[in-house]
């Protein structure tokens, strides 16, 4: 899974335009969301494939920021605070998380500032194999 950054027009439709032309050509988002400014909006999707996504948006004129695999977590979803407690775990070594969302599977989806590291530090909420 990749994480997809596009700078969206902050006009309506715009968000429209990205969803109806990435699922004509057959890519579907499987998690993430806008977050807007007054100059533009940052939308942050879950694709399968990343470069096939880009190519796709920029081709038809979308400002594509960057495509990145993110770092996959998984909550326990048992008690309140646990989005804390990693972000804690994160802040405590240093680590800045710049995006957040979830996935369809309830999963936590993030960016930060140094991922490899973020990797090791959040071993005890990784995904198990299946």
């Amino acid at each position: 899974m990749y994480d997809l950054h596009v700078i969206l027009k902050n006009t309506p439709g715009s968000l429209g335009s990205l969803g109806s032309l990435l699922g004509k050509n057959g890519v579907g988002l499987e998690g993430g969301g806008v977050f807007s400014t007054p100059e533009a909006g940052h939308a942050h999707f879950l694709v399968e494939d990343g470069e096939k996504a880009r190519k796709i948006l920029t081709d038809a004129g979308f400002e594509v920021s960057n495509v990145r695999r993110p770092l996959v977590r998984k909550l326990p979803q048992k008690r309140p605070g646990e989005l804390g407690e990693i972000a804690d775990t994160l802040a405590q070594n240093g680590i800045n998380i710049l995006v957040q969302y979830s996935d369809h599977s309830n999963r936590l989806i993030l960016i930060t500032d140094d991922d490899s590291r973020a990797v090791e530090i959040t071993q005890k909420w990784e995904i198990p194999s299946e």
